[in-house]
């Protein structure tokens, strides 16, 4: 199933673990939201908890949208830009 993830995360660093949880999952479509292909509901529920690890739950939010394939296929996407992912990398003098 596909879940839709969106999330508001205040800390930068629990952001960032955040979206690389959720990268191995899908693809990022907005700047806080995922396109999460998650196999079972076993997967789903191990997502969720590793999610509840990651955030504070006072100052951070999650929203997780299950969805099926046919609301999935039935998406609409209007514009053309997509969002790159940051690089890290090594400046080497």
């Amino acid at each position: 199933m596909i879940v839709v993830v969106a999330y508001d995360i205040v800390d930068d660093r629990r952001r960032e673990d955040v979206a690389m949880a959720l990268s191995g999952y899908g693809p990022r479509v907005q700047l806080s939201v995922f396109e999460c292909d998650v196999p079972t509901t076993a997967e789903l529920h191990r997502l969720r908890a590793r999610l509840r690890e990651l955030i504070d739950p006072l100052e951070d939010q999650v929203r997780m949208y299950p969805t099926d394939t046919t609301t999935y296929n039935q998406r609409y996407i209007i514009g053309a830009r997509t969002v790159e992912e940051r690089s890290h990398y090594w400046i080497i003098r």
